[in-house]
């Protein structure tokens, strides 16, 4: 017995291959436009700077005691 199909819809083959194309030219557009992409100056001048880094000090010291037998 051959299975009914419906005439009107797409097969999977045509849905999964729009798919593909769509998320291919997603790709591509993104991909081009972060490297079109010009940076602002004040990123780029932010990204130069050092920044301060707090010194911090741990509360507390651990040591860890490792006693095995070989055997």
């Amino acid at each position: 017995m051959k299975p009914y199909e419906f005439a009107h819809m797409p097969s999977n083959a045509a849905v999964s291959g729009v798919v593909t194309a769509l998320v291919s030219a997603w790709f591509v557009l993104a991909s081009g436009a972060i490297l079109t992409d010009q940076h602002s100056e004040a990123n780029i001048e932010r990204a130069k700077t050092p920044t301060e880094h707090a010194q911090v000090v741990p509360d507390a010291h651990f040591s860890i005691t490792v006693e095995a037998r070989r055997g």
